[in-house]
């Protein structure tokens, strides 16, 4: 990076700029606070352009700055660079204190050919040097496909650090519907992406089964109440409502684990024995297990099973 040169510019002597890439765009409260007691330490990083000073980093003090009446900024202004080393440079300034997130870079992927004036395939090789394998090669060309996603799944994967790879699946997954829906459980509480993307995967599911829309299927109860439970925390309900879409997208995963848990509340009071379920919980083979040390014990073990084989039966109905 060539040497910059330092001065102080007022606020008002910046235009929109072509390389706002920044997601999202509103400053973090601590960016806020932080400006309003000490002012903006470190100086926003500029480029001279034939239209004047263009920023690179800094789109957020600058806003704040404008939001708090500046009169001037401190400003690191560089010459007129390349197409190349002007890329080059934008990545390195705002990977310097953090990783961009996948749709700050998807935008530097749809829309870096016509803003740097530079190739896609050019474009590509330089994120992919400059970012040193945050996001796998291959999956450039799909990562424009995310930036169509809903805001609120946008916002929950830039606050929540999203992969890249997960962003990409959930939109093939992609029809109006499903992201309605998904967008409005987003409203309610917090997802992973590894939650989101089974969740949306299981809407999917259901609803082709079933033949309803997503929007129905959380009509259907006892979602409508867990959505409007006035008192329910907020973690209690994200986990009661994926419980409750998971048991009606595996209607036999959900009937198999009460019907286990009935019978092993009823079998660990008989010595030493353990119900173990098969792994997938499908109604596999489940195995009985006598633990013992002496034949004595065995022999105890087994008479207490056979006095209490009818109680341990009654009203269990196996599938």
């Amino acid at each position: 990076m060539k040497s910059p040169s330092y001065t102080l510019l007022p606020p008002d002597r910046f235009s929109a700029s072509p390389f706002q890439f920044t997601y999202p765009t509103a400053p973090p409260s601590s960016l806020v606070s932080s400006i309003q007691k000490v002012g903006i330490l470190t100086p926003l990083l500029c480029v001279e352009t034939e239209g004047g000073p263009q920023i690179l980093d800094g789109y957020r003090r600058l806003r704040v700055a404008r939001d708090l009446h500046f009169q001037e900024i401190p400003v690191a202004l560089l010459p007129p660079l390349s197409p190349r080393n002007l890329l080059a440079t934008y990545l390195q300034a705002q990977t310097a204190a953090r990783l961009l997130n996948p749709f700050e870079i998807a935008g530097v992927v749809e829309n870096g050919p016509g803003r740097f004036h530079l190739p896609p395939e050019e474009i590509v090789r330089i994120l992919s040097s400059e970012l040193s394998g945050h996001v796998p090669p291959h999956l450039f060309p799909s990562l424009p496909r995310i930036l169509s996603l809903p805001e609120e799944i946008r916002q929950q994967g830039a606050a929540r650090n999203y992969s890249a790879s997960s962003l990409v699946k959930i939109s093939d997954l992609y029809t109006p519907g499903l992201f309605e829906a998904a967008a409005r459980l987003l409203k309610t509480f917090s997802l992973s992406e590894n939650q989101l993307l089974a969740l949306l995967e299981w809407i999917d599911d259901i609803t082709r089964r079933d033949g309803f829309s997503p929007v129905e299927l959380l009509n259907q109860d006892p979602i409508p109440f867990l959505l409007s439970h006035p008192r329910m925390p907020t973690a209690k309900k994200r986990d009661a409502i994926l419980k409750a879409i998971h048991e009606k997208r595996f209607p036999t995963h959900a009937r198999f684990t009460r019907d286990f848990r009935e019978l092993q509340q009823k079998i660990t009071s008989v010595g030493d024995l353990k119900l173990v379920p098969p792994k997938d919980f499908m109604g596999g083979r489940m195995e009985l297990r006598i633990g013992f040390r002496t034949p004595e014990a065995l022999r105890d073990s087994l008479g207490k099973a056979s006095r209490l084989c009818e109680k341990i039966f009654k009203g269990f109905e196996f599938f």
